[in-house]
């Protein structure tokens, strides 16, 4: 699969919102991960394509905005989105947060992390203990939804691109 990097110009073939150049950077200023430095090029290409996926599915239906065209590949970029403090977000380009969200998912897949939970087939039980000292508390239940994952980091930088069921409109 060609790895194809959005440039905020809605390409129809577009897999991931950072380039590994660009990844690389952000590592050495924010984690410093040998992970990330060791790990190869394909690696660090797949690793940007899963992060990129993660955060389309995600917070599809929930990002701020409409997509810039019908025919582009990836949820960004995005026309009408305006942040926190009411600002217009560049429509011809990609946010910063975004792509740092991409480089922290990224580090998370090359570090082992699968990012999304595979989803247990409906119907099936599951089980779980937890035991705490003398305590031991079992639970089952039907499968077919998957325990969610939170990413602060991730979260935090992205907020500011996303809707909030608490937000209030201005009309």
């Amino acid at each position: 699969m060609a790895f194809v990097v959005e440039t905020g110009a809605g390409l129809s073939n577009a897999n991931s919102y950072l380039s590994v150049a660009d990844a690389d950077s952000y590592h050495t200023d924010h984690s410093g991960s040998s992970d990330w430095s060791g790990a190869s090029e394909a690696d660090k290409q797949k690793a940007l394509r899963l992060a990129t996926q993660y955060l389309d599915i995600t917070y599809r239906g929930r990002w701020r905005g409409a997509k810039d065209s019908s025919t582009q590949a990836l949820a960004w970029p995005r026309s009408y989105a305006v942040d926190d403090d009411g600002y217009l977000i560049d429509c011809d380009s990609l946010p910063q947060q975004l792509e740092d969200a991409c480089a922290e998912l990224a580090l998370k897949v090359i570090e082992g992390d699968t990012l999304l939970e595979d989803f247990d087939e409906p119907g099936t039980v599951r089980s779980e203990s937890v035991k705490i000292g003398p305590i031991e508390e079992s639970k089952e239940y039907m499968g077919g939804k998957a325990p969610a994952k939170q990413y602060t980091i991730v979260g935090r930088l992205i907020r500011s691109l996303i809707e909030s069921s608490d937000r209030v409109s201005r009309g």
